[in-house]
């Protein structure tokens, strides 16, 4: 397994991103999500306001609650893709605090963790085969903090997987 590192080009960014979101999540293809930036900075992901307003004319909870949790998964996915790691990812429990209502673009930004929480992913699924990973991400309206997603994120290594799952 390799350490995280720069990626050249674009081989697990914003495309590669793009392509593995609508093809594996219909509801991303119904609500609209875009991969606005994915590189060793970090990822955002989008939605458009119309397909994804209530009644009262902001962001539904549940849309903005889809594009924060699949933010965090298009990060995890893009490290483990970057460093070729071949393992599957998935939401294993989180938390979203809904603070300011969103009056347009549903924008969810992950904040990167730290070096070392990274490298502790890293060691648990080299050592177990598995890892786990807490994620951030953001929602902001202008200026304001509107949500604050708090996930954890888990991976296993697909040869482990079949292995255990015969």
């Amino acid at each position: 397994m390799h350490t995280q590192n720069a990626v050249g080009g674009d081989a697990f960014g914003r495309e590669y991103l793009q392509n593995r979101i609508v093809s594996e999540f219909a509801l991303a293809r119904h609500i609209g999500i875009v991969v606005e930036a994915a590189d060793d900075a970090g990822v955002v992901l989008y939605a458009p306001l119309a397909p994804n307003a209530n009644y009262q004319g902001t962001a539904f909870g549940g849309s903005l609650f889809s594009v924060a949790v699949l933010a965090g998964w298009a990060w995890v996915t893009r490290y483990l893709a970057a460093n070729a790691v071949p393992a599957d990812v998935v939401i294993q429990q989180s938390t979203m605090r809904y603070l300011v209502p969103v009056e347009d673009t549903l924008r969810a930004a992950v904040v990167t963790p730290s070096t070392t929480e990274v490298d502790k992913f890293r060691k648990m699924l080299e050592r177990a085969g598995r890892g786990r990973i807490n994620l951030t991400v953001e929602t902001h309206h202008g200026d304001q903090l509107a949500t604050v997603f708090d996930g954890v994120f888990a991976a296993a290594l697909r040869d482990r997987h079949l292995a255990a799952g015969g």
